[in-house]
């Protein structure tokens, strides 16, 4: 197989997560198992021999998984994943180790583990395929966190009560927010993201959540937008403007009617963290507010008008967490 770049190693081991998790675990019981199987072993309630069979079996099978990406499988406990690479012309293998947050260190083919060294802070350009096998990779368990239905809610608020007639919901994910907008009583809903996996997640979800198929679900780019100018009532965003950039604001002026409103949200400059696979996509063109104005600011030098932003917060036990809600009018003729 083929060399990896830096983001495509990163966006695979984001797919290979699942199957890293479950392999860990099963690592664990296969060990409990076996320990118990011996001569005076302790009694487990994972089961016998049958279940320990199963578990070595179902190993064979994830560290096969693992194989066919391309990357080489080093070790087994802890988990050593290899991802050939080149690097400023060197033969490198970009190496991630259990326990790791991201792929962060590579050494070079020829010194083994004993050579890592942390990656370069530059990493090369994201394509839009990468970016999409990233967010496949969370598109499982996109919906655990209700903290993105709730943002979603709000959008939906403050777009008025108007019923629009055709809603854009870009990077829906996996639909928090085309669902929403059903409230408003749309003619239709067209509800985009670049990742399949999310797409799939929102399909499965629509038959009981949108009965009279008023969504209409699409893999495509975000930008451009598959709308022709001016061809929606309103547009919504929920919290990916940041992985989109400024090129975003722009299409989305062209595709709203005159008069039509966009309801955006932005996380705060001071709590965004992500991780380096995600940090790796995030566009340099636009920079995350620090505050209401600078909220404001991106819409208004986008060309929109009427612009109101609000400081959304929800308090999770844990911590508070916040983003910047926009909303704003396409001027008319």
């Amino acid at each position: 197989m083929g060399l990896f770049t830096v983001p495509e190693a990163r966006a695979e081991l984001a797919r290979l997560r699942p199957v890293l998790d479950e392999l860990i675990r099963l690592r664990a019981d296969a060990a409990e198992l076996a320990a118990s199987l011996r001569p005076g072993g302790r009694e487990t309630a994972l089961g016998g021999m049958p279940e320990w069979k199963a578990a070595q079996a179902r190993l064979d099978d994830l560290m096969t998984t693992v194989q066919r990406t391309g990357a080489e499988l080093k070790g087994f406990a802890p988990l050593l994943i290899d991802f050939p690479a080149e690097l400023d012309g060197a033969d490198v293998l970009l190496c991630w180790l259990e326990g790791d947050p991201e792929l962060r260190w590579y050494h070079r083919v020829d010194l083994g583990f004993a050579g890592r060294r942390r990656l370069p802070d530059r990493v090369a350009a994201v394509s839009e395929e990468i970016a999409a096998g990233l967010f496949d990779g969370i598109a499982a368990h996109y919906d655990e966190d209700d903290f993105h239905g709730l943002v979603a809610d709000a959008l939906v608020d403050g777009l008025g009560s108007t019923a629009p007639g055709r809603v854009l919901d870009v990077a829906t994910g996996t639909g928090v927010a085309a669902f929403a907008a059903l409230r408003l009583e749309p003619g239709e809903v067209l509800a985009i993201d670049i990742s399949p996996g999310m797409i799939a997640q929102a399909e499965a979800k629509a038959a009981t959540r949108d009965p009279g198929k008023i969504i209409t679900w699409q893999v495509a780019s975000a930008v451009p937008s598959p709308v022709e100018d001016e061809g929606a009532d309103a547009v919504l965003c929920a919290s990916s403007l940041h992985f989109l950039g400024a090129a975003a604001l722009r299409d989305w002026l062209r595709a709203l009617r005159p008069g039509g409103r966009v309801g955006f949200s932005l996380p705060l400059a001071s709590a965004f963290r992500p991780s380096e696979a995600f940090a790796a996509i995030v566009p340099a063109d636009l920079e995350l507010p620090h505050s209401e104005a600078d909220a404001a600011a991106l819409a208004t030098e986008a060309g929109f008008t009427d612009v109101t932003v609000k400081r959304f917060d929800v308090d999770t036990g844990d911590r508070v967490r916040s983003v910047f809600l926009v909303h704003a009018t396409k001027p008319g003729h």
